[in-house]
């Protein structure tokens, strides 16, 4: 099995199991928790992907490490994982679950690249312009990528749509529409 789909069908269940006990929120910033303080700690992570270190070591490890500082449900996760040796997807867990996250909360994530740090009004602006498009969502996050290649304009990405209305792109439609003209007119 791929790991991008055992990691989503962990998630998955996980986000089921969050939603019965109603700490989806809470389980959200404990994933996140987790992730960073095992990818910040290099002998954690060591320890952890070892597999000649027993899996009772590494449960009580994560127990003692995430015990005060999480759910109950985050240590039975990583419990699981352990035991079913699946120690490789205990940080990728957070991303699948954070996109479950948006999917539940009914969020659109859309990435605009500009050559400049976008300000509120602008902001709002693409807000209002992307709403119309994007159904089924109840609230719109943007997220602000400063690329200074684009030269001027912006990009718009939205899972597998893209707008394009960037400086850099114009001018590349302008060059293949010269490169195409044969009609060169003489003196």
């Amino acid at each position: 099995m791929k790991p991008n789909i055992l990691t989503h069908r962990y998630a998955k269940a996980f986000m089921d199991l969050a939603m019965q006990n109603n700490v989806v929120d809470k389980c959200l910033d404990d994933l996140l928790l987790v992730k960073t303080t095992i990818e910040a700690n290099e002998e954690l992570r060591t320890l952890i992907y070892q597999p000649f270190v027993s899996k009772e070591h590494k449960i009580n490890i994560l127990t003692r490490l995430f015990k005060d500082r999480t759910e109950s449900i985050i240590i039975d996760l990583l419990r699981l994982l352990i035991e079913k040796n699946r120690d490789e997807i205990i940080t990728e867990i957070y991303d699948e679950y954070h996109e479950l996250y948006l999917e539940y909360k009914k969020i659109a994530v859309v990435t605009v690249t500009s050559a400049v740090c976008l300000d509120e009004k602008t902001t709002n602006r693409i807000i209002n312009i992307i709403r119309n498009k994007i159904v089924g969502k109840d609230s719109i996050e943007i997220k602000n990528v400063v690329d200074k290649k684009i030269i001027g304009g912006f990009i718009v990405k939205y899972k597998d749509y893209e707008y394009d209305a960037s400086v850099r792109n114009t001018l590349k439609r302008l060059q293949s529409s010269f490169e195409g003209n044969l009609y060169v007119k003489k003196y």
